[in-house]
């Protein structure tokens, strides 16, 4: 079975952050970098977040221009994409609204610790999927959107997991924004440990559009 086609998408300061040092919700981005996510959001099967860009945004990754999710209905696809999150600890308030609405799919995927936690509390709110700790994360969560016949999923951060998928990652979307940030322990588009010198991942720029102060970049993953 094909590997969904996987994109990226995310705003960073002239820095390189995608929050501040408190990570709290702010838009960096402007009304033109709105309608782009909705344009991205509009074409995916499945938005994935990671548990703490959830924790932090509390409402689900919807398509919010009308005529955008009319095409997509026109397309015999639902109003908008499922949401998905991969969390280890599973530990979300129990009101997130993210929770609560009837017309969007949501997948939640946990290891053996957060599984008990979310079948009490999220138990019928959300299709709970188990990986295998030992294997792939990655691979596993493509595999399943693969069997569920999505062939599009769109990340949306935070910063550790796009690390946890940048050698799955066909396409990155980055909006440069026009602020900087500053802050050692602010997030930045991709966390994590990071790649050694010499084996850092190449991209090809395929795009560059600029609207006022904002540049929409458009890269592919090189192939090897």
């Amino acid at each position: 079975m094909d590997k969904p086609f996987v994109y990226a998408n995310l705003a960073m300061t002239l820095d390189g952050k995608i929050a501040g040092r408190d990570r709290a919700d702010f838009s960096l981005g402007s009304k033109a970098d709105r309608l782009e996510m909705d344009r991205l959001r509009a074409c995916a099967d499945a938005v994935v977040w990671g548990g703490e860009t959830l924790r932090t945004a509390r409402h689900p990754a919807r398509v919010r221009e009308e005529s955008l999710v009319s095409e997509r209905v026109e397309r015999g696809l639902p109003p908008h994409p499922a949401n998905a999150v991969i969390t280890k600890s599973g530990d979300f308030p129990k009101n997130l609204p993210w929770f609560e609405s009837d017309e969007i799919e949501r997948f939640i995927f946990t290891g053996r610790e957060g599984e008990s936690r979310l079948q009490e509390a999220q138990a019928g709110r959300a299709r709970i999927v188990v990986l295998d700790e030992a294997d792939s994360l990655p691979e596993q969560v493509l595999a399943y959107f693969s069997e569920q016949g999505m062939k599009r999923v769109l990340l949306e951060g935070g910063g550790s997991l796009v690390w946890e998928f940048a050698r799955h990652i066909d396409e990155f979307h980055v909006t440069l924004t026009p602020w900087l940030a500053g802050g050692a322990s602010a997030p930045t588009l991709m966390d994590g440990p990071g790649f050694p010198s010499g084996e850092f991942l190449g991209l090809t720029l395929v795009e560059v559009r600029r609207e006022g102060d904002e540049l929409f970049l458009r890269y592919k993953a090189k192939t090897v």
